[in-house]
């Protein structure tokens, strides 16, 4: 009786031993212990900036199943999807950063295309170094939380009472694995990221002065974000008024700037520009922009240029809609005619003058439409 009370007692510790391993080697195990972070490398060729998919057909289908997988928490934010450019084969380096936002742009557009994604669904970094020795590559990184990766408790498999004549505890698996965040990739410099916060710039705008516009002279123009920092802008103004009585603003200019945005959301901005303009102005609001206002009475035609600097802040009205607000400073060059009308016929005052300046430049309450990118 003994013997087969032992013998029975050894069979049920053999058994509970085998369904203790059994549940180390389930899905339920491999989900507990998943690698908190997903990293798909894509490869470009050094001579130009396409996504071929001939050789990176394993990456895009390991991509969208992961797409597919965590939609839910990328969509609501809380899960980015993070791309990272690395080139470094180009002969400069401002060439080599160039080259990197574009082919970082070539994945995300794919992912927007393919799986509808937005651009706020990505937290972009640029990088002019090689990683891991590969200079031609751009890397997308999904960070996974480790109670996003957490099974359900419906997933563990139940024991088999059966096999087992007395009750047993059933063996739960330690939570260290999963709960211990995974370090970021000492390749992926932080500094880089950390910049972002998840307000990446949008890519183009176009907008309007309305102080100008109110002053008559319409104004329409454009800036392009060739980096996250810098922006390039181009604003013009045309106005053709005249009547009868000899009142008249005739005028064009032309504004091209170049800007450099500052802090962690990039609205506040630093610029360097100049100004060229035509004009015949006689009794019309826009003789205000000139050097100099037309406290004498006179008309002026002539023409004007000017260069400076400026500084300005962009208030965020809704997600494609801004208000920029700005003022500059510099030195202006005048050179003109003066006249009055006297029934219906122009008087010179003064010809061929010339008039140079320090003081005010440009100022402007612009509406910006913004297109692209995390604003």
């Amino acid at each position: 009786m003994k013997k087969a009370f032992v013998m029975i007692f050894l069979l049920s510790s053999v058994a509970m031993a085998g369904r203790a391993q059994g549940y180390e080697n389930t899905t339920w195990g491999e989900a507990v212990t998943e690698q908190s972070e997903q990293v798909v490398t894509f490869t470009f060729r050094p001579t130009d900036n396409v996504l071929y998919k001939a050789g990176n057909e394993a990456q895009l289908d390991r991509l969208y199943k992961l797409v597919d997988r965590y939609r839910t928490q990328i969509a609501s934010g809380t899960m980015p999807l993070y791309v990272d450019g690395y080139c470094a084969s180009q002969s400069t380096h401002k060439a080599n950063r160039r080259t990197a936002f574009i082919r970082a742009n070539r994945v995300k557009s794919e992912l927007i295309v393919q799986k509808g994604l937005r651009e706020e669904n990505f937290v972009t970094s640029n990088h002019t170094t090689p990683l891991d020795g590969v200079k031609d590559v751009v890397v997308v990184t999904l960070r996974i939380p480790a109670q996003v990766q957490a099974p359900a408790p419906a997933s563990k498999p139940e024991p088999q009472p059966a096999t087992n004549p007395k009750p047993t505890i059933e063996p739960k698996p330690t939570p260290e694995p999963a709960a211990e965040p995974q370090p970021a990739p000492a390749s992926k410099p932080e500094a880089a990221q950390s910049v972002r916060k998840g307000h990446f710039p949008y890519c183009f705008a176009v907008r309007t002065n309305m102080l100008y516009d109110a002053l008559l002279l319409p104004t329409l123009g454009v800036e392009w974000r060739v980096a996250e920092s810098v922006g390039i802008k181009l604003d013009g103004g045309y106005s053709r008024w005249g009547d009868r009585h000899g009142k008249v603003q005739k005028a064009w200019l032309v504004n091209p700037e170049v800007r450099w945005y500052m802090g962690t959301t990039k609205r506040f901005y630093l610029g360097a520009g100049a100004n060229y303009s035509d004009y015949n102005i006689y009794k019309y609001p826009a003789r205000y922009l000139l050097a100099g206002s037309f406290s004498d009475g006179y008309g002026r035609q002539g023409k004007l240029w000017n260069a400076g600097v400026t500084a300005g802040y962009q208030f965020r009205l809704s997600r494609g809609f801004s208000l920029d607000l700005n003022i500059g400073g510099g030195y202006s060059s005048l050179d003109y005619d003066s006249f009055t009308v006297t029934d219906g016929v122009r008087v010179y005052e003064n010809k061929s003058a010339t008039k140079q300046v320090w003081g005010l430049t440009q100022a402007g309450v612009n509406l910006v439409w913004t297109i692209g990118g995390k604003k």
